[in-house]
Parts: C-alpha cells; structure tokens; sequence
C-alpha cells in the first residue's frame, strides 16, 4: 500500500526546483517506489497493548505524528483495534457528556472549573 506519507517522500526525493519537470517519476511504477522506500526507511511498528492508558496512546501518536495506531493483543500478537484522532475525540466527547451531571472525580482532574461548565452546557 502507498499512503500520502509515502508519495510526498518520493516527491521530496526527486523534486529540484519548480522550474524543472520530474519527468523521472513518469518512468517508474509504484511497486518500484515502495521498495525503494523501503529501503531506506526501516521503521518498527508502532502499538500500544490494551493496558496502556489514553494518556499513551494519545502521547504515541503526536510524538510518532501518525494518524492510526494500532492496539495488539500482546498474548496472539492480532490487532484488536486501531485508534485515530479523531475516535479519540469522540471517546472524549462521550465521556465528558455522559459524566458532566456526576461528581466524579476523574472529570474533575481533567478538566478545570471552566472548562467543566463550559462542557456540561
């Protein structure tokens, strides 16, 4: 699979300046582009297991800069989920609204006096 990631990589590599074509990556397939990409990029995956917290998984993916991580079973090694941004969100969404009415602590810690009556409105 090529992903956007991959494409701007193979941009970057041939691009001299806007005044010169690229007539180079007309000659080439893609097949042709992942192994070269391959190559010369040797990144282990990056998971987390299902005990992590979302403080990890959040803080994993703004450090990597990914958009997708997976969650792998650290027993079979299969994917049980795979988080994005923007599940994250709407986790966080859920939450917050289901717990805005409670005297919960957890929503307390996250959020300041603000922060909650702007929420819970």
């Amino acid at each position: 699979m090529l992903t956007i990631t991959d494409f701007i990589n193979i941009l970057h590599r041939y691009y001299k300046s806007p005044l010169v074509q690229i007539y180079e990556l007309e000659e080439h397939k893609i097949e042709t582009w992942r192994e070269i990409y391959l190559q010369y990029s040797i990144n282990r995956l990056i998971s987390i297991t299902p005990d992590s917290s979302l403080f990890d998984a959040i803080y994993s993916l703004l450090k990597n800069k990914i958009h997708r991580l997976p969650v792998i079973d650290p027993a079979s090694g299969n994917v049980l989920h795979i988080l994005t941004h923007k599940r994250i969100l709407k986790f966080l969404h859920i939450f917050v609204r289901q717990h805005c009415n409670t005297t919960s602590g957890i929503i307390y810690d996250l959020l300041s006096i603000d922060d909650m009556s702007d929420a819970c409105l």
